[in-house]
């Protein structure tokens, strides 16, 4: 008949420990991919709301340009009975060649 040794109490200890680091370590793991993932959707939305919003300032712009045009203002002014002549002051020198 064999006698079972017994363990030394340190061996049950380190056993104990390993196995529940273990356990931390699987649900640490599991808790931080969640996390992420729901940083991420949150992430998605924060783009996609930036997204709309610079293309309203895109097409704010745009309008502010089309309402600002040489022609819009003509014709703003034939409406109020003024007329209005484009300058040359307003033409823009491009370039200049210095030869």
């Amino acid at each position: 008949m064999r006698t079972k040794k017994k363990e030394p109490r340190f061996l049950r200890f380190s056993k104990r420990l390993l196995i529940m680091s273990f356990i931390v370590f699987v649900v640490g793991i599991v808790a931080l991919n969640s996390y992420e993932s729901t940083i991420n959707v949150a992430c998605k939305e924060l783009e996609k709301d930036i997204t709309t919003i610079e293309s309203d300032i895109d097409g704010l712009d745009m309008k502010k340009l089309e309402l600002a045009s040489f022609s819009r203002i003509e014709s703003v002014a034939e409406e109020k009975g003024y007329t209005y002549k484009q300058s040359a002051a307003t033409a823009a020198v491009v370039g200049d060649s210095q030869e």
